[in-house]
């Protein structure tokens, strides 16, 4: 997981370079459906990746508008 001590700089520079897959946060440093859904699905096999992706695809993008909308004021 992501340090929650404050000192996320220093993770993200001693990781730079390593796969996405390979990180201890995978898929929180991620933005990618994808990467969320494969996470999901090997935890869970018995559910479909295409839903999968299709929910984290829409949660995702439902997370960006809000974070979007709060910044502009809305």
């Amino acid at each position: 997981m992501t340090p929650m001590n404050g000192d996320h700089a220093q993770y993200e520079i001693d990781n730079a370079g390593v796969p996405l897959e390979q990180r201890s946060d995978y898929p929180y440093c991620s933005f990618d459906a994808s990467d969320w859904a494969k996470a999901f699905v090997r935890q869970n096999p018995e559910f479909d990746q295409g839903m999968a992706i299709a929910w984290f695809a829409a949660a995702l993008m439902r997370g960006f508008d809000e974070g979007a909308s709060r910044e502009r004021g809305f």
